[in-house]
């Protein structure tokens, strides 16, 4: 082998490990745009709880596809659990609050994660180019 065909397979190695980073940098994006997702539909969900009027039979959730009935007592305060097995009581604009905060960060990590991703695909065009020079030399 020489150099030339060294360079070739150290560069075309580096290409394809950025590639798979990207690759799973991606695969995280996503999974934060689905927890975006699921933040919306929990805060539209307060919003219509706290329009249902008392008393009123409910369905609430004990599981994934397990619910129980129940009759709605309290339509403005919830149990939030905030960590470390804590829970606090806090009301549903209390609540969509700390929905809403949760949410922009995850829009700032989707971005930041974005921008990654570009200085990745910049940097693997280059990789690419250099790959091409170096077998169109040989």
């Amino acid at each position: 082998m020489t150099r030339n065909d060294d360079d070739i397979q150290q560069k075309y190695m580096q290409f394809q490990t950025l590639q798979q980073q990207m690759q799973q940098i991606v695969e995280h994006i996503e999974l934060l745009q689905q927890q975006n997702m699921e933040l919306d539909i929990s805060q539209n969900a307060l919003q219509e709880l706290a329009k249902t009027e008392l008393n009123t039979e409910i369905l609430a959730p004990i599981a994934d596809g397990i619910f129980f009935k129940g009759n709605l007592k309290d339509n403005q305060k919830l149990i939030v659990n905030v960590g470390s097995n804590t829970t606090v009581e806090k009301t549903i604009p209390e609540t969509i609050q700390l929905l809403q905060k949760h949410q922009q960060e995850i829009i700032a990590r989707v971005s930041e994660a974005e921008k990654i991703v570009q200085q990745m695909q910049s940097q693997a065009m280059k990789i690419y180019e250099d790959i091409e020079k170096n077998v169109q030399q040989a």
